[in-house]
């Protein structure tokens, strides 16, 4: 009885492990599809700004690639923080400055930025917010904290300047702190100063020596 038991258990065993085996075979294959899909809707033109960017949500750091805490340096500001494509920036990984060009916007470490989320998902997917919802009428302003390397993050994140990423565009934001009812809508922005406060606390808290 005993033996019919443990033959039982390690049958149960193999037959657990088989199917997580082809669970984790087809989210690769599943995330493997999604990657070399080209069949995505056109991104849109940024009508009111000088880019667009695909976008994404990470969450803060306390110590980014341009070496700083993320979430103390934006905390009581008006600016959200984000993590820039590797080919905004000028190389990578740490201590980048701008990069950019042929379509690619320069944004490096401490740089900033002001635009628009467009209610519109690269994957096509249904979108449950309104179109009233306060995040699509917000200009919002943004700070450049970390980088998105493309080794990484290659659906989403180009290596080199000029290049696109899977939906065709230049640029990506990757959010550190995003406002309510963030999803992975196109962002349209422009570059623009940092604010004296801004430019004050990037020299105090990174120790990438930004001005």
């Amino acid at each position: 009885m005993m033996i019919r038991s443990i033959q039982l258990f390690f049958m149960t065993l193999a037959a657990v492990r088989a199917v997580n085996l082809r669970s984790r075979s087809f989210n690769n294959l599943t995330a493997l599809l999604e990657e070399n899909r080209t069949d995505y809707a056109p991104a849109p033109h940024p009508r009111h700004y000088r880019f667009m960017a695909t976008s994404t949500r990470y969450g803060t750091n306390p110590q980014t690639a341009c070496g700083l805490d993320s979430a103390a340096l934006v905390k009581g500001t008006h600016y959200l923080a984000v993590a820039s494509a590797q080919a905004m920036q000028d190389g990578c990984c740490r201590c980048n400055r701008n990069g950019g060009g042929g379509g690619t916007a320069g944004l490096g470490c401490g740089s900033c930025g002001k635009g628009k989320f467009v209610r519109q998902l690269p994957r096509g997917f249904k979108i449950w917010t309104p179109e009233s919802a306060k995040i699509f009428h917000t200009e919002y302003k943004f700070v450049v904290v970390d980088i998105c390397p493309h080794s990484h993050n290659a659906m989403w994140c180009p290596a080199h300047a000029g290049q696109t990423n899977t939906f065709g565009v230049h640029n990506h934001l990757d959010f550190a702190t995003v406002p309510q009812h963030f999803d992975n809508y196109y962002f349209e922005f422009t570059p623009e100063p940092c604010d004296h406060e801004m430019q004050s606390r990037l020299a105090r808290m990174s120790n990438c020596h930004l001005r």
